[in-house]
């Protein structure tokens, strides 16, 4: 038995693309342990996993204006809270949990470069998943400084290029061609088959009757949204009655639902749906464009429409159109007529359907995750 922490920084979207190695590893027998912020601890319980609380807490529980996106800020924000202060906190708290329960494998996020100090220092292997779809919010040029000198406060040796950020495998769930082509590749990435994809093995244009449009602002940034969720119902109900769409919008946490203006018939909103049993009906999704929804919808090959509002989103929002799978919108000046514009492009232009199409065939056509040389090799021991 391979004694595993499985760690994340930040929201789901930083938890959900470890559980399928998680998966695999309890399969094998393998004793895996999640080590997150306290607001996961009981829905990662209810799977059946064990639980560390390793803070700190970056969730906001109280909607908050929207504002003009900033990449640079954002960019700022990855080098001095999540490289400099989340990873030095969390390097020290990782180090004493991986100690204490004589740990030998960890799985982390790759912006959970806590964890991947914690296990260098040890000498104990660790393996990346790729949150960041397009790879520049953490390219080296973006955190290289912060992150040479996390590892120099460590006792690490010097690593400017950010040549061991990833650990020694990182796992890369989504289309090879949403990564930017301006952040490298590096040696130990592996892009595998999204697990979404074997789940539904969704046939772009079989669907028959009314067309369903997913809509979603993700659990984050749907408290910095603003007025957009108002916006993108009224942009729904436009679609209902003028083009027959039906339409499914999430709120996502501490929103109610019954705040925003009243849908149109065939307009239904939610506080939570679960996106992957939904997505295989869906012709189109309108999204934020974090690296999840992102990577679920194109995987089956459904295009997008994007407003991003920060992180990674800006970055991802350019690779959809760069590839011809979506378009993105202004999300502070976006209108409900431009938005539900921006949706029948996805519903009825073929271009943005075929892009879509082949970033779907790409994923399928990309290592499954169990068929991973180094990663079988990890779990050596107890492959089948």
């Amino acid at each position: 038995m391979v004694r595993v922490i499985a760690s994340f920084v930040g929201g789901w979207g930083h938890a959900e693309p470890l559980l399928p190695i998680a998966a695999w590893a309890r399969y094998l027998g393998h004793r895996v342990t999640f080590a997150g912020q306290a607001a996961f601890r009981e829905r990662i319980i209810r799977m059946g996993y064990e639980f560390d609380v390793v803070g700190p807490d970056t969730l906001a529980t109280t909607p908050q204006p929207l504002v003009p996106v900033d990449r640079q800020a954002e960019r700022a924000a990855m080098r001095e809270h999540f490289i400099a202060g989340f990873g030095h906190r969390r390097a020290g708290f990782l180090g004493d949990l991986f100690d204490r329960e004589a740990v030998e494998l960890a799985i982390c996020d790759d912006i959970d470069v806590g964890a991947v100090i914690a296990a260098e220092r040890r000498g104990i292997p660790c393996v990346t998943v790729n949150v960041i779809a397009a790879g520049l919010l953490n390219h080296p040029t973006v955190v290289g400084p912060a992150w040479d000198q996390l590892r120099r406060n460590h006792g690490l040796a010097p690593d400017q290029d950010a040549r061991h950020i990833g650990g020694e495998l990182v796992i890369a769930p989504l289309p090879r061609s949403l990564r930017s082509p301006e952040a490298a590749v590096p040696p130990t990435m592996r892009f595998v088959r999204p697990p979404i994809h074997d789940e539904h093995r969704r046939r772009v244009g079989a669907e028959t009757g009314r067309s369903l449009v997913y809509v979603t602002l993700g659990t984050v940034f749907n408290l910095e949204s603003g007025d957009l969720l108002s916006r993108l119902v009224q942009a729904m109900s436009i679609l209902s009655a003028t083009d027959g769409v039906d339409a499914v919008i999430t709120t996502g946490p501490n929103i109610d639902p019954d705040d925003l203006p009243p849908p149109a018939r065939g307009v239904r909103i939610e506080s939570f749906v679960a996106q992957r049993t939904l997505l295989g009906r869906c012709r189109a999704v309108v999204c934020h464009g974090g690296s999840g929804t992102l990577v679920d919808a194109l995987s089956l090959g459904i295009p997008v429409v994007v407003l991003p509002m920060g992180a990674d989103q800006p970055d991802n929002a350019d690779r959809c159109e760069a590839l011809g799978a979506g378009i993105a919108l202004d999300a502070l000046a976006a209108t409900p007529t431009e938005i539900a514009g921006a949706t029948t492009a996805m519903l009825h232009e073929i271009e943005f359907v075929e892009a879509a199409a082949v970033l779907s065939a790409e994923a399928h056509s990309q290592t499954e995750l169990i068929d991973v040389p180094e990663l079988r090799h990890l779990f050596a021991s107890s492959a089948p």
